[in-house]
């Protein structure tokens, strides 16, 4: 895990956040710096605690198909397919997605890899569950956008089958927001972070700086923060019905002091 200590002031302000220069940063955003910069907050111990989660959640049979949403470098896809399910990895990023690959060979577990955007899922009727994990709802910034994903979804799903969303939530981002900080890798680089929140949008902007030895880059990105409420009627308006909130991986109830939101729904007939 990275050091954390006191956020020391920046040195330069935050620049302003044009999203017309941007409009589709995650296009290339998730490359080998992102893995090098976050890897460290990902432990193995993190996945395994997660994936306890989603699989007591689901409560699927062994050979149950599930696919996994904007699954980067396949922490979820490949530990699910140790466990027994036949998982389908979607990315839209070919760095992350070569690095799953290679994960997967390494493992001895099948996975099968698909590289496009999320908003175009394009398989019917094929999966017992769909899941959408660490926040990757939101980087459209527009609910007509995520309603395309959801629908994707609930079109993949069989009838009945579950969708399964882990993201950060309005009220605890609010409650909690750090407009600076920084951190330092195992690697030997040093990050640092400033963030700005739009209120009546919703969008959080955050713009972010790293140094190793003589090397430096910096990336910016977007997300939108939706509060529990909203993506309850964003689901509804998809055709999925959620059936169960919780606010943690060790399924304790949903409170607006929860540090992430896990709701489970069911596809609608």
């Amino acid at each position: 895990m990275p050091s954390r200590v006191s956020v020391p002031a920046s040195h330069r302000p935050v620049p302003a956040y044009d999203p017309e220069s941007t409009p589709e940063w995650w296009r290339d955003y998730f490359d080998r710096e992102f893995v090098r910069i976050y890897r460290d907050f990902l432990t193995p111990e993190r996945t395994t605690r997660e994936v306890e989660g989603i699989t007591e959640i689901l409560a699927l049979p062994d050979g149950a198909r599930v696919l996994d949403l904007a699954c980067g470098w396949g922490r979820h896809s490949i530990e699910l397919a140790r466990a027994g399910y036949r998982v389908t990895g979607l990315d839209f990023s070919p760095t992350l997605l070569a690095r799953a690959r290679k994960r997967a060979e390494a493992a001895g577990v099948e996975v099968e890899w698909v590289r496009a955007d999320m908003r175009e899922v394009g398989r019917a009727a094929e999966f017992d569950a769909v899941l959408s994990l660490s926040s990757s709802l939101g980087y459209f910034l527009d609910d007509e956008e995520d309603l395309r994903v959801l629908r994707g979804a609930r079109e993949a799903l069989r009838p009945g089958g579950l969708f399964l969303m882990e993201t950060m939530h309005r009220d605890h981002i609010v409650g909690d927001y750090a407009d600076r900080d920084w951190w330092e890798t195992a690697d030997g680089a040093t990050v640092w972070v400033e963030r700005e929140f739009d209120a009546v949008e919703g969008i959080s902007r955050e713009w972010l700086r790293w140094r190793r030895g003589e090397e430096t880059g910096e990336k910016t990105h977007a997300l939108r923060i939706r509060s529990a409420t909203e993506w309850d009627a964003l689901l509804r308006r998809a055709g999925l019905e959620p059936v169960e909130w919780y606010g943690d991986w060790e399924l304790a109830p949903f409170l607006h002091t929860s540090e992430v939101l896990v709701v489970v729904a069911r596809r609608g007939d």
